[in-house]
């Protein structure tokens, strides 16, 4: 194993070929494998794994380095001239995820197929494609995690002997790559459930892959951070990352069960006009409380009452998250208060409503009164799911509607 570390690559026609690059790149050839396999299952062209992988690979590698140059490690500042030697190391993995997610929008966008289905195809691939290229850091003795002193502890896998260090350290390589495939073997069994939803398995690897790396990467001691020009802000990328990537799994679970959400909240009242009155003053309520946060926060930053460095811009972080929240909030209050204009004032009922062609809405109640309104439907796009529907077995050859769909 020694000579392994201390020599960690093979030389063929005269070319060293590195054992971190063949275990990455057998990381994803399985999960291509397994991509191909999945969207032969659910209806799909196998060989679009192929058109998939072609534009995502290259593009999530080039993700990878531009995440590791923007969030240099802690005192080595990033030169950038030596953005395309990617022999001499330095990948993200968020990175790759992020420019991936994106890149396999655009492809299902032009494909016309379910962006949240083929992410759900992607995610096992993608998390044993993890948990098999965190070995790599293994042979290259990176990523691993804080100094490890007790005798009793020293030995693997809670901790990994670092020859350049010559101590030993937490295997946090190991941590992540276990926790990974453990997520594997979760995804398998969603992905072949009777109560599986679209858009399941994207929601379960934002909270769960996100809430393993927040903890590991506070184990780490080779993380990575956001800097703004030559300050250091102390806050470990990773872990703000993994925290919106939390927040957004958990958004799209609920938009997934919206309907069982929503009809357990309407159980709670009495008739629909007080449920969708109350959801827009709590909605109106923690909006304006989350942007008030929001600019205390800021304004204490900004007249020097916190330091930047660490505390500041952990505030100025949770700032940001929180004024999105506002935001997503203010355009439910908004939606919420668009749905009361179909109710009468008097009797508190919904009215049967029509749009009419100058683009107001006509709203006819059942004793009698009639008013008019203008619909307001920039809230709704923000909300809107501009998916195609999903493909099944069942009918390969045109596309028909999810099961939860409402």
């Amino acid at each position: 194993m020694k000579s392994l570390l201390a020599n960690p690559h093979i030389t063929v026609f005269g070319i060293d070929v590195y054992y971190y690059a063949i275990i990455i790149v057998s990381g994803i050839a399985v999960a291509i494998a397994l991509f191909a396999y999945f969207l032969k299952k659910k209806g799909y062209d196998g060989y679009d794994a192929v058109d998939y992988a072609l534009w995502i690979i290259p593009l999530a590698i080039l993700g990878a380095r531009l995440y590791f140059f923007l969030f240099p490690y802690e005192g080595q500042p990033s030169n950038w001239g030596t953005f395309w030697r990617f022999r001499n190391g330095g990948l993200g993995i968020y990175g790759a995820v992020i420019v991936g997610y994106t890149v396999a929008y655009i492809v299902a966008k032009i494909k016309k197929q379910n962006f949240f289905q083929i992410t759900d195809l992607i995610i096992p691939g993608l998390l044993i494609a993890q948990c098999i290229g965190r070995w790599g850091n293994f042979v290259n003795q990176e990523a691993y995690g804080n100094l490890v002193t007790n005798p009793d502890l020293q030995w693997f896998p809670y901790a990994v002997f670092i020859d350049a260090k010559n101590a030993w350290y937490q295997a946090t390589f190991f941590y992540e790559s276990l926790c990974t495939g453990i997520g594997f073997v979760i995804t398998m069994f969603m992905i072949r459930s009777k109560h599986y939803r679209t858009g399941w398995l994207g929601s379960f690897y934002g909270i769960y892959y996100g809430t393993v790396r927040l903890i590991i990467e506070s184990l780490r001691s080779d993380s990575l951070y956001l800097w703004i020009g030559t300050i250091n802000t102390g806050i470990k990328i990773s872990q703000a990352v993994s925290i919106f990537a939390i927040i957004l799994g958990l958004y799209r679970l609920c938009y997934i069960y919206r309907a069982e959400l929503l009809a357990k909240y309407k159980s709670l009242f009495k008739s629909q006009y007080k449920a969708k009155q109350t959801a827009m003053y709590v909605l109106f309520a923690l909006a304006g409380v989350q942007a008030a946060l929001s600019a205390v926060f800021i304004l204490l930053v900004a007249v020097g009452a916190v330091p930047f460095v660490g505390t500041g811009a952990k505030m100025i972080v949770a700032s940001v998250v929180m004024l999105i929240a506002a935001f997503m909030m203010l355009c439910g209050g908004i939606i919420n208060s668009e749905g009361l204009k179909r109710f009468c004032k008097d009797c508190k009922e919904e009215a049967d409503c029509q749009t009419q062609e100058d683009g107001t809405v006509l709203c006819t109640c059942k004793c009698g009164k009639t008013w008019t309104y203008k619909e307001q439907k920039w809230a709704k796009e923000v909300f809107k799911d501009r998916q195609p529907p999903e493909r099944t077995l069942e009918n390969k050859a045109k596309e028909v509607s999810q099961k939860d769909e409402i």
